[in-house]
């Protein structure tokens, strides 16, 4: 194998059972998910997919590349099996051309709950009679029992031949992500029940997290209020700027008889000591006023700062919604990709993704 025929070859991946020489088969991560989702949903009956994908030839081996997957709809049960109909397929042609530009169908997916990976007659009556639409794979899922498994249809012995293992590969997959996001799979109960109860278990863990939070942020609003410029109170100096002020008004009731007396020396040692706490006392004064000063400042600032990202956060475009938009093609016009779609969606309160033509909506 050449460095060049290397380079082809996807590296990032995880290996599902042996992989053979002559039949590798990659099946891409977002199809694989998709098929996964799809194997368990309406209550466990069976189901049809189709697998897109492209082949590539390496060193004279066929290498098959899977990479998306097509619902398969409009289908009918026929003799104890669900089928695709015309009209099935002509739903799945549409779908090619509007994901999967440039690929085909090149096999199909069939679920088949309890039956584990039995090929059954009717299976192979499918394959026979829709081989000249492309299909080369069979890829049988048993979601109850968890057992999936690659098998490729031998045209000669008119047989499927089971491929022990395939690959799974990781790369950038907008058709696939895209197709998902407008065929989302709705959840069996049973799955609803399981997903209910790990989404409590992170309620549970948040509303304790935001308990703690918010102990932390009542503390910082109240150290905040502190002006960094004045050390924290004392409460042993509180209690001495009190026990002062009662001083003074003991003093100045003290004088107030003092004419009675004729000691001229106590007179001017009271009235000194006087003098030394009316400067304390003025002195913190000072102090209040420039702490009372500060926390007026602090509380406008945070006022103002609140306002302003408040504007910040409510500050969307508005855009009118024209006959044949999907949240897909707005979110590519005004952004290029898909990165804002979930944004759109909670601004907008919009479910499953319909919009209706005429509509104003709000863009971040």
């Amino acid at each position: 194998m050449t460095n060049e025929e290397l380079n082809n070859l996807p590296n990032n991946i995880k290996q599902i059972g042996d992989i053979p020489n002559n039949n590798r088969i990659y099946l891409e991560d977002f199809a694989y998910t998709y098929l996964e989702q799809y194997s368990k949903s309406q209550d466990g009956k069976e189901k049809i997919a189709l697998l897109v994908g492209r082949n590539m030839s390496i060193n004279d081996e066929n290498i098959l590349f899977i990479h998306g997957v097509i619902q398969g709809k409009y289908t009918l049960q026929k003799n104890g099996m669900t089928e695709l109909t015309e009209k099935s397929w002509q739903y799945a042609e549409k779908q090619l051309g509007l994901y999967f530009e440039g690929s085909q169908i090149v096999g199909w997916a069939y679920v088949q709950p309890g039956f584990e990976d039995y090929i059954s007659e009717k299976i192979c009556a499918f394959q026979k009679n829709n081989l000249t639409r492309g299909l080369q794979v069979l890829y049988i899922i048993d979601p109850i029992e968890k057992i999936n498994g690659f098998y490729k249809w031998n045209n000669n012995e008119e047989v499927f031949g089971a491929i022990k293992g395939y690959i799974i590969y990781y790369e950038k997959n907008d058709g696939m992500q895209e197709y998902m996001i407008e065929n989302k799979i709705k959840k069996d109960k049973q799955d609803i029940i399981e997903v209910d109860k790990e989404e409590n278990k992170e309620i549970k863990k948040e509303e304790k997290e935001e308990k703690i939070d918010a102990g932390i942020r009542a503390r910082a609003i109240t150290m905040k209020k502190v002006p960094k410029h004045y050390p924290k109170t004392d409460p042993g100096k509180t209690v001495n700027l009190l026990s002062s002020v009662s001083f003074v008004m003991l003093m100045v009731c003290f004088l107030m008889g003092a004419g009675l007396i004729q000691n001229d020396d106590k007179i001017k040692e009271l009235q000194i000591q006087l003098t030394a706490l009316q400067e304390e006392f003025q002195h913190s004064q000072a102090v209040f006023a420039a702490y009372t000063q500060s926390t007026q400042t602090t509380e406008r600032e945070t006022e103002t700062t609140t306002k302003e990202n408040q504007t910040k956060k409510t500050s969307y475009s508005k855009y009118k919604i024209s006959t044949g938009d999907t949240l897909i093609s707005i979110c590519r016009e005004k952004y290029g990709d898909l990165t804002k779609i979930n944004e759109i969606r909670k601004i907008n309160n919009i479910k499953d993704d319909k919009i209706v033509a005429g509509r104003t909506i709000l863009l971040p």
